[in-house]
């Protein structure tokens, strides 16, 4: 238990600083923009102005998707680090820890921004949000669609992680493997006969449960579908998942 704390602790360090530099080039932003309003003649004596909470929640989806791109990215590195791969430890807690790390990661930065995001919105007065509302959501649809952002997420992390080993994989029964190009043409040759498999089952899936309930749907019958969806989101998972341990165990070596 304590080797598995160092390595997350480890882990966790890297990925802990990115975000926090995410957030400062964000808040980095909103002050760029304020001084702006003074070099233009804007400037009204208002520190935060109600437009600022306008921007921070445009910049938050930018943020979202570089910190996604990035996590992904050191996600991978690690896999192929001598610094982690000669730990003494087993390749299956060094994938989970990596995973889990990842994730805690991408979440802390979810915290900061809604953290940030509600100071602004109150000291800035925006009324942005003002008239929205939460009736007529359960608490158990809340926590379904909760719980389906984190399990979507965690998904798109283990088939990036699953098409990069393919690709290893593969590469190293080709000629010229390690060129740049043979690497893009498997990429997108993985990808996309994945999302065709991909379709083929769950899409199917979803046309029978359709078609059985005649597009006629209760709350009811709504909740066990998003039931439905989260088991077969898991079931992905972790079919990628053991997929990715034994590729790692097997056939993924270090390049760095």
């Amino acid at each position: 238990m304590t080797e598995f704390r160092g390595l997350v602790r480890n882990l966790m360090s890297d990925k802990w600083r990115m975000m926090n530099w995410i957030v400062i080039v964000d808040l980095i932003f909103l002050v760029v923009l304020d001084l702006l309003r003074i070099f233009t003649g804007n400037w009204d004596g208002v520190l935060i102005p109600e437009h600022s909470f306008e921007a921070f929640y445009c910049t938050i989806i930018i943020a979202n998707l570089v910190g996604f791109v990035l996590v992904a990215r050191s996600n991978e590195r690690v896999f192929t680090s001598s610094n982690y791969r000669l730990i003494p430890t087993s390749d299956t807690k060094l994938y989970f820890s990596n995973i889990l790390t990842t994730f805690a990661a991408f979440t802390y930065l979810q915290i900061l921004e809604a953290i940030i995001g509600n100071i602004i919105y109150f000291v800035s007065g925006s009324s942005m949000y003002s008239s929205a509302s939460m009736n007529g959501l359960s608490v158990l649809t809340f926590f379904q669609i909760t719980l389906l952002l984190i399990f979507s997420t965690v998904l798109l992390w283990t088939a990036i992680t699953l098409i990069h080993f393919l690709i290893n994989w593969i590469s190293s029964f080709l000629p010229f493997a390690r060129q740049k190009f043979v690497s893009f043409i498997l990429y997108i040759v993985i990808t996309v006969v994945g999302l065709i498999v991909f379709n083929l089952t769950t899409g199917k899936f979803f046309e029978m449960i359709y078609s059985t309930s005649q597009g006629n749907a209760s709350l009811q019958q709504l909740t066990n579908v998003i039931w439905l969806i989260l088991g077969i989101t898991f079931a992905w998972i972790a079919l990628f998942t053991v997929i990715n341990i034994y590729l790692l165990k097997r056939w993924t070596e270090t390049i760095r």
